[in-house]
């Protein structure tokens, strides 16, 4: 792939990344509640979401869109479900504060929140499987093409989407303590939105 070329793939993915989604969505949420650190650690998750998608893509598209539909099927309602009850949680949290205790455990899972929603919106798999391949050229290795373009778009996306953490972080650090209660609600009422869209979503 040629300079010109790149370039054209870049400004793409800008426009693909700059459009909030459910990952966007989810980013907001925790990063609302429990600060710019959560957020950036769910970009964590969906980069690692990312990266298996994109293997599979260089295994081969086709193929995997077919055998594994049951599988995309289960990853999306056990997401919903997961994003439900954690919407509830936030939604009903009447402090911020996270214990040291609960540090580890709570880093664990907004990085497993981020890889979630990344599989549970089967259309990130098929729309990658659908833009990528329109960069591809046919006289060089095209797994290797899918894994290098792959990981471009991963790059990009990280930017904007720990953009959206930072900024968002920032937005809640001003905030006045005696309204972070509601920030909260905010942040669990946005997750709750996110996993009925995720279960709803069919097409």
């Amino acid at each position: 792939m040629g300079f010109e070329q790149i370039v054209y793939f870049c400004f793409a993915c800008f426009i693909v990344v700059i459009v909030p989604g459910p990952t966007v969505t989810l980013i907001i949420a925790n990063t609302l509640s429990f600060g710019a650190r959560a957020g950036i650690l769910n970009v964590v998750g969906t980069q690692l979401g990312l990266i298996l998608m994109i293997g599979l893509l260089a295994i081969g598209f086709e193929v995997i869109s077919e055998q594994f539909d049951w599988f995309f099927t289960a990853v999306r309602l056990i997401g919903s479900v997961y994003l439900i009850y954690l919407g509830y949680k936030t939604f009903a949290l009447t402090s911020f504060n996270i214990k040291d205790t609960d540090k580890t455990q709570k880093q664990n899972n907004f990085v497993l929140q981020g890889f979630l929603v990344i599989w549970s919106n089967p259309k990130a798999f098929l729309f990658l499987g659908a833009f990528i391949p329109q960069f591809l050229n046919s006289n060089q290795i095209t797994g290797l093409q899918i894994i290098n373009l792959g990981l471009l778009f991963m790059f990009i996306g990280a930017i904007f989407d720990s953009t959206y953490a930072i900024v968002f972080g920032k937005f809640r650090n001003i905030i006045s303590s005696n309204h972070m209660k509601l920030v909260n609600k905010i942040g669990g009422f946005l997750l709750i939105l996110l996993g009925l869209w995720l279960a709803l979503n069919y097409d």
